[in-house]
């Protein structure tokens, strides 16, 4: 069942065009750092006699990451007190006047300042498109929408990367129209999204279980948090550190190295779309185990590559995990979380998103400056394999122990073990 509106659901919730919204919300937030790049030596060009300008011209794809992982726990409380909806539409409002900044805005420190409200406007979106997802949807058809949002991100970031570097032939200032996207959204939004504002903390319930979930973490959200965490520096050292590998060793061009990197995410999205079914066959501790198998096999192809050719073959193994792992962890957070907060429990998985994304060139550059870019690949192989191991052994651990036990109490995140068990959580 679904939580308890303060308005009732118009009719028609159902429709294509709330569910249109809710997948191509998930296109901003690729759009947030993949736009721009294209338009870094342009940016440096233009603000040459500005200090530091090498530094800060690259920080425009990365001052909104910081941004997220400081604002993103805040975004999930704050929405719940205004609304998912509405939430969700400021977002939009800031992620198009933040991102969009950068071509009016006349020196880059304003245009970075301009990024960080970009970065605010990204966690809205991302904690509330996939709370409304849970509100408004249940079981499989859930589970298909988590799966298409993914989807709609690696599709969109692929076209996007393409169109930006276009746009960026027009003039670099150009490459922030794109922005303008998140104000066409809110439109829709707002005729098809209905507003649906979580329970106040302090309303009665009929669960009884509901007062200890408020005081504590839903069981297993840490597990899913080191997963995304984790997953994304796994995910983020591939355009980190392939375009330096294809191009300084394999000694091919900036063409091949996109090729690449575009392998990976286009299998990303196709495999993403399946999740629905994927989610029948096992639990989220399980198909995290599959995913960090399928990233750490890729790695080790990686790591054996003598040719660019194989480095696709890696990529591809890689964004098959990456298809499965995604979903799975929006699927897994917003069961797991008390309906009243799935926007903040959401917050803190799109915290543990950007944050491995921020930190995968810190943990990786070392390696590499020590041993080289393909021995950090074998170094990222076999710690993927080895966090495959820890979730497929706590995943049979539960499954023995709830078959042990006379009377199984289920529990929001292994639901799971039972393959094909209705995802939607009893509200």
């Amino acid at each position: 069942m679904r939580p308890a509106p303060t308005a009732k659901e118009p009719p028609g919730n159902g429709t294509g065009g709330q569910a249109a919204v809710l997948v191509l919300a998930g296109t901003l937030t690729i759009m947030a750092g993949a736009v721009v790049a294209p338009a870094i030596p342009g940016i440096r060009a233009a603000f040459s006699d500005t200090a530091d300008v090498d530094l800060l011209a690259r920080m425009t794809t990365s001052a909104h990451a910081l941004a997220i992982v400081l604002f993103s726990p805040l975004a999930g409380g704050l929405s719940e007190r205004m609304g998912r909806k509405r939430a969700l539409v400021v977002g939009m409002f800031a992620f198009a006047l933040g991102g969009s900044s950068g071509f009016y805005l006349p020196d880059l420190i304003s245009i970075l300042a301009g990024r960080v409200v970009l970065g605010l406007g990204v966690s809205l979106v991302m904690t509330n498109s996939v709370a409304l997802i849970a509100d408004l949807y249940e079981g499989s058809e859930r589970q298909r929408l988590l799966g298409r949002q993914t989807a709609a991100g690696a599709f969109g970031g692929v076209v996007l990367l393409v169109g930006g570097g276009a746009l960026a032939g027009l003039g670099w200032r150009t490459v922030f129209l794109v922005y303008l996207l998140g104000a066409a959204l809110m439109i829709p939004a707002l005729k098809y999204l209905p507003d649906i504002r979580s329970q106040a903390p302090g309303a009665a319930t009929s669960d009884s279980s509901a007062p200890l979930a408020r005081r504590h973490w839903p069981a297993g959200l840490a597990a899913a948090l080191a997963a995304m965490f984790l997953g994304q520096i796994a995910f983020y050292s591939v355009p980190v550190q392939v375009p330096f590998l294809v191009e300084d060793h394999f000694h091919a061009t900036s063409v091949a190295s996109g090729a690449v990197i575009a392998v990976q995410t286009l299998t990303t999205g196709v495999v993403s779309l399946r999740f629905a079914r994927i989610r029948r066959l096992a639990g989220e501790r399980s198909l995290v185990a599959v995913a960090f198998a399928c990233i750490g096999i890729g790695y080790l192809v990686l790591f054996m590559a003598p040719h660019v050719a194989v480095l696709a073959v890696g990529t591809l193994v890689m964004g098959a995990g990456l298809g499965v792992l995604m979903p799975n962890l929006n699927n897994w957070v917003i069961n797991a979380a008390p309906p009243e907060a799935r926007s903040r429990y959401a917050g803190f998985l799109t915290t543990a998103l950007f944050l491995g994304q921020f930190l995968a060139p810190v943990v990786t550059q070392p390696v590499v400056n020590a041993l080289d870019i393909q021995p950090l690949f074998l170094v990222i192989a076999l710690g993927a394999l080895l966090v495959a191991a820890v979730y497929l052994t706590s995943a049979r651990r539960r499954t023995r122990a709830a078959a042990a036990s006379p009377t199984p109490e289920p529990r929001p995140d292994d639901a799971s073990e039972q393959p094909g068990r209705k995802a939607g959580r009893a509200h």
